[in-house]
């Protein structure tokens, strides 16, 4: 799906692709050429995603990232809630937060399992 986002005199262009892990955990990749694209403006189509699939008792997880930064999102159908994690990000000049990320995906596909 090719999304296209204006903000203020900026037009931002790019490509949200989603991949189903498991029924349970939806990885949402934007592709954007140009520096600075939230994972966040992929929220509401991750959201859309995710409330297809068909199990409404079980929490649904999904993660949305740039390739750069990383964010995980868990809903609640039942209660027609969702949660945001913080932001990982692998450009943190303290520490490289892949292997952070890499801990959050197994500990979901433990879960819904």
């Amino acid at each position: 799906m090719k999304v296209e986002i204006e903000n203020g005199n900026t037009q931002l262009e790019g490509f949200i692709d989603a991949l189903v892990i498991k029924d349970s955990f939806w990885v949402v990749l934007i592709e954007a050429k140009q520096y600075g694209f939230s994972v966040l403006q992929a929220l509401p189509q991750t959201l859309a995603y995710m409330m297809a699939n068909p199990n409404v008792e079980a929490p649904v997880f999904g993660m949305i990232l740039t390739g750069e930064d990383y964010i995980f999102v868990k809903l609640d159908r039942q209660l027609g809630q969702y949660a945001l994690s913080r932001k990982f990000t692998l450009v943190n000049p303290q520490d490289n937060e892949l292997y952070d990320v890499v801990r959050v995906i197994k500990r979901i596909m433990s879960l819904s399992s």
